[in-house]
């Protein structure tokens, strides 16, 4: 384990991760990306929550005007679904969900909107959606007769909200209830005047008692369910009219677009700002080593200018890796854009959630599409090897992004941001070489892996051949590099002339003074047909 640890690239690897995360992560990532809580792109969830992503849509929100509750009670079918449950009411047949029983012909009914017309006149989700809460409250599912008591109790309240408060409702009650029978037990009834404000008040205690007898008779589980019933398709429809609209994809498209745009830019430039700091890195010392006892502006002037020259010269060899980094980081940043706006369908995604959804997709994008394409043709072993580091150094970058947003607000003094920067990344450099050494170069995953590639059909034959053609390749190329003193003009020479023969012994008369010419050894001796048929009778 010493020896792993020992031989392994540390410092290497962390400069080469830290530099590039410094690039990237946490220097160019801040310059070009503005990450808000909840996302770039408005939703039903965000907006009920008060978050919104655009300025347009939170203005056309607060200016809806206010509440008139007089165009929800004057709908065609508020009005015709009250005329239909009078006649079952007088019937006896009306059934009350709230309470579920029957509303008996001397109780009083009302018609309640399940969910309430206000709460949908300031539903922030029905603005978005640009639907006419008026037809919404009106539908057929939201409509309810049920006992007054409890209409005019539950009033603009949700229903959820009112089942909470409904035993401080009911206690309220019977308080007041207690207090009205003890006044009425001592009220005089000597003169008319007090008789009838003996009458009025009794009068009260029995509809108060009434109404108590009817908020305790309320079902809950019944009434939820009638609640859920209406939300169902109430949401459904919010939902659909927004999620299906050209305003919501138009959105979603330009914020996916742009991320995009921002993330390839990103990765391209921290690409080649990493590729200008290795150069610096290595020339920079050399030039100060040659100036340092001498200064000569001469000198000084032509290395500044091979500097550039280095610079320019290493960034016009990776601008392939240049493109290929952009193109990537472009489909990164529209898949991390698109996720983000998904979440937040669901739930709203804080600022840092943002930045890690980008810094997960960024990685994504590599080890997808190494295992589509595998360029250099790896082995399964070697293929999981390479994602794993991927994935990885995105987990390392997962934590740095933490480490920043933990730090940032402690750093409030001049170049804290600069420094939290520097912290983050570092942190991101080393906790990508734990997590590869560990997962790739400790003893523990040497024997995970050569166990998996054990497994694998025909490994051991596939190996041997991966290394006898890496053999092979080898003599090769130390082949090509050796001199065998041929010309292409002689050689070229050499075959017209062979060309030209009209027979074998001029033919004959040609390689012989070809071979003398180059002193070549022949196993025989031209002319000699029996040395000749010694030399093939050896070789059987």
């Amino acid at each position: 384990m010493h020896a792993a640890a020992r031989d392994y690239p540390w410092a290497e690897e962390l400069e080469k991760t830290v530099v590039t995360s410094l690039a990237t992560s946490f220097g160019l990532d801040f310059l070009l990306f503005q990450d808000k809580h909840g996302g770039e792109v408005d939703t039903i969830h965000n907006a009920r929550n008060g978050v919104w992503a655009t300025e347009q849509e939170k203005q056309r929100f607060e200016k809806r005007g206010d509440y008139n509750p007089d165009p929800y009670h004057q709908h065609e079918n508020y009005i015709e679904t009250g005329r239909r449950d009078k006649a079952t009411h007088l019937a006896g047949e009306l059934h009350d969900p709230y309470r579920n029983t029957t509303l008996t012909a001397a109780q009083k009914r009302n018609l309640d909107h399940v969910i309430s017309a206000k709460e949908i006149h300031d539903d922030a989700g029905r603005v978005l959606a640009g639907l006419d809460g008026v037809e919404l409250a009106n539908q057929s599912s939201n409509l309810q007769t049920t006992h007054e008591s409890i209409n005019k109790s539950k009033g603009q309240t949700p229903i959820n909200d009112y089942l909470r408060d409904l035993p401080e409702l009911i206690g309220r009650s019977e308080t007041k209830l207690a207090k009205d029978r003890a006044r009425l037990a001592t009220l005089p009834r000597d003169t008319p005047e007090q008789q009838h404000n003996a009458r009025v008040l009794e009068d009260q205690i029995r509809k108060d008692e009434n109404k108590i007898e009817t908020l305790k008779a309320i079902d809950p589980d019944e009434m939820r369910k009638r609640d859920e019933a209406a939300r169902a398709p109430y949401n459904e429809q919010i939902n659909r009219a927004y999620y299906t609209s050209s305003k919501f994809w138009k959105q979603s498209a330009s914020a996916s677009l742009d991320a995009g745009l921002k993330m390839g830019a990103r990765q391209m430039l921290g690409l080649v700002l990493a590729e200008v700091w290795f150069e610096l890195r290595g020339q920079v010392p050399a030039l100060l080593e040659k100036l340092k006892h001498k200064f000569d502006f001469e000198t000084f002037i032509d290395s500044v200018n091979s500097t550039l020259k280095g610079i320019w010269t290493r960034v016009q060899k990776r601008f392939t890796d240049f493109l290929i980094g952009f193109k990537d980081g472009v489909f990164a940043g529209v898949m991390a854009s698109a996720t983000t706006t998904l979440f937040n369908v669901f739930a709203t995604t804080k600022v840092m959630a943002v930045k890690i959804i980008r810094e997960v997709w960024g990685q994504l994008v590599k080890a997808i599409k190494l295992m589509i394409f595998n360029p250099e043709q790896l082995g399964f072993v070697d293929l999981c090897k390479a994602v794993t580091s991927l994935m990885s150094l995105g987990a390392a970058t997962v934590v740095g992004t933490m480490v920043h947003a933990q730090l940032l607000p402690l750093c409030s003094f001049p170049f804290g941001g600069e420094l939290v920067a520097f912290a983050s990344a570092l942190v991101t450099g080393v906790v990508t070489l734990g997590l590869n050494y560990f997962l790739l170069h400790s003893p523990v995953a040497h024997k995970l892996w050569a166990f998996i590639e054990s497994i694998m059909p025909h490994a051991g034959v596939v190996k041997h051949f991966e290394s006898v053609n890496a053999e092979l390749d080898r003599y090769l190329t130390e082949l090509s590099k050796l001199e065998f003193n041929l010309d292409a003009y002689e050689l070229e020479a050499f075959s017209l002339t062979l060309m030209a023969c009209n027979d074998e012994l001029q033919r004959g008369m040609v390689l012989k003074a070809e071979v003398a010419k180059r002193n070549i050894e022949l196993p025989f001796e031209m002319g000699n047909s029996a040395s000749t048929r010694d030399w093939l009778a050896s070789l059987v």
